[in-house]
């Protein structure tokens, strides 16, 4: 699903909701298992796909996150790093993407070859310098405390990621809603916050409005990741809008997940028409084989958005950005400005 159309190519675009772990190419995770001597399923990339792409609907979010574990072992070394986050990086530069935040879970994605954290964020941070020389971009980074690796893990991530939080601008909750209560995350979240991090959380996915309700009350989040199931409740729709809350909003992925039952319903619109502050995203593009191009057609083709307020959303996510004020404002004046004159 992939897409390089002009029409929606040529278009500067924001990106600010995409995991590193579901970012890896196929023919990296061959390069990888090669050196590292990893076993894989498939060594071509036409068969590997079969096993690392999620093309159509599956069960439920928790099917499409068990499609992850190849990813997460081609996870080897900082080197590794440092070369998957590049050649994303390469990615965004390919669709126009000049305002870009990446989020990754240290606790979940280095475990499995007990990398150190910190040399596997100076890679992190070596691709990210070249890439925003290279390609003119703003990049910020979201570390990601997994609900589903307990909540010793989330103390032991959010204590990292606020020191360093010269690199690091925000923490996120994610990983499967339905199954771990947030009872346990309140608290070291609550901290990052006081710390001066920004707050997001995956919320709204494939939950209730209730749980966004709940989410918003608890954590007072910056911004939500997903979100779409607030337009089954107004009191929450008129909640994210007084809070000032942006939704992280990836339609394809939604799909996928069987968040929603077809494209057609995607609720990206309708939040959109209702004034909820709403971006668009591609969340995991290697493994849901989409891009924010695709995501930009979904919104224009399939669900009815016009080319302004796509570029509305653009806005919304310049906004609510965590990356530093001068860098993002600097990018925005140089590559958005012009177009929205």
């Amino acid at each position: 699903m992939k897409n390089f159309d002009p029409k929606y190519n040529d278009i500067p675009k924001t990106e600010i909701h995409c995991h590193l772990e579901g970012a890896i190419r196929t023919q990296t995770i061959i390069d990888i298992a090669r050196e590292y001597n990893l076993k894989l399923p498939a060594y071509e990339v036409g068969e590997l796909d079969k096993h690392v792409k999620v093309l159509g609907q599956l069960r439920d979010l928790q099917a499409v996150l068990e499609a992850f574990a190849i990813f997460q072992n081609s996870i080897t070394s900082p080197a590794v790093v440092e070369r998957i986050a590049w050649e994303l990086f390469e990615d965004c530069a390919r669709q126009n993407i000049k305002l870009f935040e990446v989020r990754f879970s240290p606790d979940w994605a280095f475990h499995g070859h007990n990398l150190n954290w910190d040399a596997s964020l100076e890679g992190l941070l070596r691709a990210k310098e070249r890439a925003e020389i290279e390609f003119d971009m703003a990049i910020g980074i979201i570390a990601i405390t997994s609900r589903g690796m307990g909540a010793d893990s989330c103390v032991k991530t959010v204590d990292w990621a606020i020191r360093n939080k010269q690199h690091i601008q925000a923490v996120d909750l994610a990983d499967g809603e339905l199954l771990y209560p947030m009872t346990d995350f309140v608290g070291p979240i609550l901290k990052a916050k006081d710390a001066g991090l920004k707050v997001t959380i995956h919320s709204g996915e494939d939950t209730p409005a209730s749980a966004v309700w709940d989410t918003v009350h608890a954590f007072q989040p910056d911004r939500i990741g997903h979100g779409i199931h607030s337009i089954e409740d107004m009191k929450v729709v008129e909640l994210i809008k007084e809070r000032n809350i942006t939704l992280e909003v990836n339609p394809w992925s939604n799909y996928l997940t069987n968040s929603v039952r077809t494209i057609e319903e995607h609720p990206l619109k309708k939040l959109f028409d209702l004034g909820v502050r709403v971006t668009i995203n591609s969340d995991d593009p290697e493994v849901l084989e989409t891009n924010v191009n695709n995501e930009y057609r979904i919104a224009h083709e399939v669900l009815g958005m016009s080319m302004d307020d796509i570029a509305l959303c653009n806005r919304f996510a310049f906004e609510a950005s965590f990356i530093e004020e001068s860098a993002k404002q600097r990018i925005w004046k140089k590559h958005f400005a012009p177009a929205s004159d």
